[in-house]
Order: structure tokens, then C-alpha cells, then sequence
């Protein structure tokens, strides 16, 4: 009975392995086999202006891979200029189930000057070519689309929007020296995020020109603690002083005067590999400087050491809410393509944040 019952069981094992075998032979992987994704074509050539920066520039579209099963699947979109082979590639999208990507024209121009400045290329109509990188892990072959080229001619400079200055305790009340909220639709809508770095409480108010006149928003006789939704006095309200975080993301209606508060948070780190995505993110402070075209610029900035593949991110106050990816700014950094910053190379680097501005700008400096 029991050589019986052994040999069944024999015969059992030998037929599970058969059929595992089987599975596995089913699903093995061959980029000989598999049919990459499709990218669709574009125009022959693209004008980018700043006059038209919140704009679309285009819609890339592609086809999802065959792998010969069903298989996870990331899809990036890379972009980088002809014939370099995709040296210094930047991802402008990853995902793995969008299979179409709209890119602003600000969001191109950004990407595409920093490309020249990495070749060291005077700014001039350019060829730039997009393909479909498709990977299921990092063992495995990476599939790479047909690529897709085309001529585009950026411009120089940030787009100018209409705006509106925040003078306050904060910078001494001076208008040269002011943070803004910009109307990117010119529709007398206003936003930007701002920090006051301690002072929001000690007052501040909105200023359509350099002089006190009636185009200037303040608070109107009562107000509560971090009020999230507010009409503003025009012309002769007070000094607004109901915050006290340092910093938040308004939105100013200067018809209606009315303001919303929202996202308001005291402190923003960088968190990261480095540190376990855990909690000692290292802190940004704020700080200063005037532009190559003589404008005053506020931004956070951080410095520290990264390891070699360090992927990081900017959060607010060690939590993950509100917290910024690549997707949501522009600027000269690496893109992880999995909603992360990365560095390739082990170093100190310094990272500054230009938050108050229509599209937020990283610029990311390896110190040594």
C-alpha cells in the first residue's frame, strides 16, 4: 500500500513539474518575438512662443507592446536631439497604462533648452526625435519604438503673464521685491504658491502697481485664523495678518476680490532614497537672487551628499501630501521616469526650488 501511494505521488510531483514547466515555457520573454510599441508621427515643424506657453504644442500618441503575453509593462516617452542616440534622453512621460502624452509649450521649450545647453548648442530651430522605451524589468531587453522626428524652434526666456505683487512685512514692503500670482489665461484669475518664511502674520497685501492707488487688495474688517475663502477690500482694506504658516498656494480673483488659501504647510524637505524615505528629510530654506535678466527670484534651496541612483523628491513638513514629482515642474534635473528625481552619480548636491513662478523650477548642481 505504501509503494502504492509513494508511486502516485511520484507521478503527481512529475506532473506538476511538467505542466510548470510548460507555464514557463509560455511565458518566457523574447525581444526577438515581441513587437514594440508604435509612436505616432508629428507636424514637420513646431514655432514654440512664449505668448503661448500654457498652450498645447502637441499629442504623441503609441500603441501598447506585444510581448507575446500578458505582461506589466512601462512605457516612457523619451525625447532627445537627432542623431545624438538618445545620449542625454529626457523622459517627459512613464506610465503604464497612458498610451497618449499632451506636452505645453512651455514644458517643451523648458525641455528642449535644457537639452542644448547640454550639447552646448545655440538656440535655432533644432531636430528633436521622441521613440517608446517599453521594459518589464531590468533583466530583461528594453523595446524601443520606431522613432519619431521633427523641427522645433524655442525661444529664449520665460513667458511674461500677467501678474500681481504680495508686498508684505516679508520683503520689507518693497514692490521690487516681491512675490507674485500670474494669470496664465488672462481672466482676472491669480495663482502662485508664496512663503513668507515667518512673517505671513505680521501682514501683507495685494498690489497691482508700484504706488498705493485704488489697485491694491487688503483684509476687510474681520477675519478668522487661516481662512480658506475670503473677499478682499479694494483700495482701502487692512493689512492682511489671519496666517500663519509660511507658505500657500493662492488663488486671487481681482474682479470679485475674492482669495482662496489653500495648502498651507510650515517646512519643505527633500526625502529620498539617502534617507529611507523615512522621516530627517533635510530642510530647504528660503533664499534670494536677481536673474541674468535682472529679476528678483525667490526660491527653497537644500544642499547635501546622494549616493549613485539616489532617487529623491520634495515634500512639505515629512508628509506625503502636496509633496512635488518631475511631472509637476521644469528645469534641469533627472528624471527617474517613475515619478521621482534621480541622481546618477554619488555627491553633494545643491537643489533649488523657484516655486513662485506659472511652472515651478528645479535646478539640480553637483558641488563635487
Amino acid at each position: 500500500m505504501k509503494f502504492i501511494k509513494s508511486i502516485s505521488t511520484s507521478i503527481f510531483t512529475l506532473l506538476l513539474c511538467t505542466a510548470c514547466e510548460s507555464d514557463l515555457e509560455q511565458v518566457t520573454y523574447s525581444s526577438e518575438n515581441a513587437i514594440p510599441s508604435t509612436l505616432s508621427s508629428l507636424n514637420d515643424s513646431y514655432i514654440l512662443e512664449s505668448k503661448n506657453a500654457s498652450q498645447e504644442a502637441f499629442t504623441l500618441t503609441w500603441s501598447y507592446p506585444d510581448l507575446g503575453y500578458q505582461a506589466s509593462v512601462i512605457n516612457a516617452l523619451e525625447m532627445d536631439v537627432k542623431d545624438k542616440n538618445f545620449a542625454n534622453k529626457v523622459i517627459l512621460a512613464s506610465s503604464k497604462t497612458d498610451l497618449s502624452h499632451t506636452i505645453t509649450v512651455s514644458d517643451l521649450n523648458s525641455k528642449i533648452m535644457t537639452l542644448l545647453k547640454v550639447y552646448e548648442i545655440e538656440t535655432a530651430p533644432i531636430g528633436i526625435e521622441f521613440r517608446i522605451s517599453s521594459s518589464i524589468s531590468a533583466a530583461a531587453d528594453t523595446l524601443y519604438s520606431n522613432i519619431v522626428s521633427t523641427t522645433i524652434t524655442p525661444y529664449e526666456g520665460e513667458p511674461e503673464y500677467p501678474a500681481i505683487t504680495l508686498r508684505g512685512s516679508y520683503n520689507g514692503w518693497d514692490f521690487t521685491k516681491s512675490q507674485k500670482v500670474y494669470s496664465v489665461n488672462s481672466d482676472n484669475i491669480y495663482t502662485a504658491m508664496v512663503y513668507f518664511d515667518g512673517k505671513a502674520a505680521d501682514g501683507w497685501k495685494f498690489c497691482g502697481t508700484e504706488d498705493w492707488g485704488t489697485d491694491n487688495w487688503g483684509a476687510p474688517e474681520s477675519m478668522t485664523p487661516e481662512q480658506s475663502l475670503v473677499t478682499l477690500v479694494s483700495g482701502n482694506g487692512g493689512d492682511i495678518k489671519a496666517y500663519s504658516k509660511n507658505s500657500y498656494y493662492l488663488e486671487f480673483n481681482n474682479t470679485t476680490g475674492e482669495l482662496k488659501v489653500s495648502k498651507p504647510h510650515n517646512s519643505w524637505g527633500i526625502v529620498g532614497d539617502h534617507n529611507s524615505w523615512g522621516s530627517g528629510d533635510t530642510m530647504m530654506t528660503l533664499e534670494t537672487e536677481t536673474d541674468e535678466n535682472n529679476k528678483f527670484q525667490y526660491y527653497l534651496k537644500a544642499t547635501l551628499d546622494m549616493p549613485a541612483g539616489n532617487k529623491w523628491k520634495i515634500r512639505p513638513e515629512e508628509k506625503w501630501e502636496d509633496d512635488i514629482a518631475p511631472g509637476a515642474v521644469e528645469g534641469e534635473f533627472e528624471d527617474a521616469g517613475d515619478g521621482n528625481f534621480k541622481v546618477s552619480e554619488a555627491g553633494n548636491y545643491t537643489i533649488k526650488w523657484y516655486f513662485n513662478k506659472v511652472t515651478p523650477k528645479i535646478i539640480v548642481v553637483k558641488n563635487k
